[in-house]
């Protein structure tokens, strides 16, 4: 079996726990097809009820089968995006994953802020703002939040956002 088939098949197996049914689309159903927030060997993946696309989660997994969320496992996204390479790795495409994970109608606006200790603990910020889609030419007001990402000095981390 392929990493990106383990990957693959732990995404969907996490999508249908957090989804509470077994009838899930969930993509990209091929290594060929790389989605644009994949960082380093985390493969980004997004699966959705059948019957209710709008219900959907979206994160990354590793070829060892590790599932990665805002919620859990966040510091192996950070290693893969290359916070502790040396030297350190742009954060750039970081930022804007971050936002497409949180789902639709949420984007990201520049560089993420680093400001870590010499052991490694500290935040990365940046902002985020969320819009929900309106019907009939509605446009509904702009949320504005700091996402804020705390790592800890075992490089375990956790993200939360708050409102501006």
């Amino acid at each position: 079996m392929s990493g990106f088939v383990t990957a693959s098949n732990a995404f969907r197996e996490y999508a249908i726990k957090k989804l509470g049914s077994k009838d899930v689309a969930s993509g990209p159903n091929s290594e060929a097809i790389k989605m644009p927030h994949t960082i380093g060997g985390a493969w980004a993946f997004n699966a959705a009820l059948a019957a209710d696309p709008k219900r959907l989660v979206r994160g990354w997994a590793l070829a060892d089968g590790t599932v990665i969320t805002t919620e859990q496992n966040f510091g192996r996204l950070l290693a893969e995006a290359g916070l502790w390479a040396s030297p350190p790795s742009d954060l750039g495409k970081l930022s804007m994953a971050v936002a497409w994970s949180l789902g639709q109608g949420y984007v990201a606006f520049g560089a993420p802020a680093v400001k870590l200790g010499p052991d490694g603990a500290g935040e990365i910020t940046f902002e985020v703002t969320f819009q929900e889609g309106g019907g009939g030419g509605y446009v509904s007001p702009q949320s504005k939040y700091d996402a804020v990402v705390t790592v800890a000095k075992d490089r375990s981390a956790t993200v939360r956002l708050v409102k501006k």
